[in-house]
């Protein structure tokens, strides 16, 4: 059953600062590209990390997506990155990543259901890029913190072309 939240005493306020810190963090390990430190202590071991295609609306799980990787193949998509295996990123691109509007949506009780805008700016190779979206998080309460079980970029633009590739973990 999913008991929707809202903000009217502090135990909430506590919790959403949390999830927003949380968030936060997350970004800054991202744009600092500490991604080990990233994978190892934000990821649960059954994560995972999805970028739907930007031709379908909402998440579904019928719809061929750009990114959908599990706990393998996303420890396998950063080693690539840090160990220079992805051209696009050797040198490394800088980030920055601006969250806001972090919600949460639903306690699940052995999760929460957590919402947030982001644009992400990345700069390489005489180039920029601006990415524009929705995270949408599987967050579970671990050891006073949380840890993403399901990550879920959903990017506004109708295509990537101007972009290319998604060669940084949005």
């Amino acid at each position: 059953m999913t008991n929707e939240l809202t903000v009217d005493d502090a135990a909430q306020v506590r919790l959403w600062h949390q999830v927003s810190q949380f968030i936060f963090r997350e970004a800054r390990l991202l744009d600092e590209w500490r991604l080990t430190e990233w994978y190892d202590e934000m990821l649960t071991d059954d994560i995972r990390y999805v970028v739907p295609a930007t031709d379908v609306r909402g998440e579904s799980d019928e719809a061929l997506g750009l990114i959908d990787d599990d706990a393998a193949r996303l420890r396998q998509r950063i080693k690539q990155i840090l160990d220079g295996e992805v051209w696009c990123e050797n040198p490394r691109s800088r980030t920055n990543r601006i969250v806001s509007n972090v919600e949460i949506l639903a306690d699940q009780g052995s999760y929460l259901e957590v919402a947030a805008n982001v644009v992400a700016y990345r700069f390489g190779h005489r180039r920029s890029d601006v990415y524009v979206g929705k995270y949408r998080f599987e967050l579970v309460p671990r050891g006073g913190t949380f840890r993403i079980r399901k990550r879920v970029v959903v990017l506004d633009h109708e295509t990537l072309y101007e972009h290319g590739k998604l060669s940084i973990v949005l």
